[in-house]
């Protein structure tokens, strides 16, 4: 009986930690037509190269766009690292119009404890999201749109 309660504890609580951890896309919510909603998140990666537009799919992924990264490298601590980072919409048709929006980060590092041939992922920036969100959020309101919760 003791491992049933050790057993459903581990699970309950590596799945909040998931859900948590999983990198839940933040989201905002439009009165606005579909169109009008789908011009607005566009528009509102204007700085980007585009991979993918999918209009009836509601989709609009970015390229990756990479920079240095803060972290340095080996013992001499070496400016070498990068990172990359792209972004993912999705416009939702259902009433209210879901906007959301999630970044993708990866890291490579060519020396040191962390070197590796291939890019892995890293967490996203929560900020660059949250500034993506404000936005797309400005551009609604901008438009006569109304914002939702």
């Amino acid at each position: 009986m003791g491992r049933h309660v050790v057993l459903s504890l581990f699970l309950v609580v590596s799945t909040v930690g998931c859900a948590t951890f999983s990198g839940v896309p933040n989201t905002v919510k439009t009165g606005c037509a579909y169109d009008q909603a789908w011009s607005v998140a566009l528009a509102s990666v204007d700085e980007f190269e585009l991979r993918e537009v999918d209009q009836a799919g509601g989709v609009i992924a970015t390229e990756w766009r990479g920079f240095a990264s803060q972290r340095k490298a080996g013992a001499l601590q070496r400016q070498v690292n990068e990172e990359r980072a792209r972004f993912f919409l999705n416009v939702e048709a259902a009433r209210p119009i879901r906007i959301s929006v999630q970044q993708v980060r990866e890291f490579y590092s060519p020396v040191g404890a962390r070197s590796q041939s291939t890019w892995r992922r890293i967490p996203p920036v929560a900020e660059e999201e949250r500034r993506l969100i404000r936005r797309i959020t400005n551009q609604l309101l901008d438009k006569g749109c109304t914002v939702i919760g």
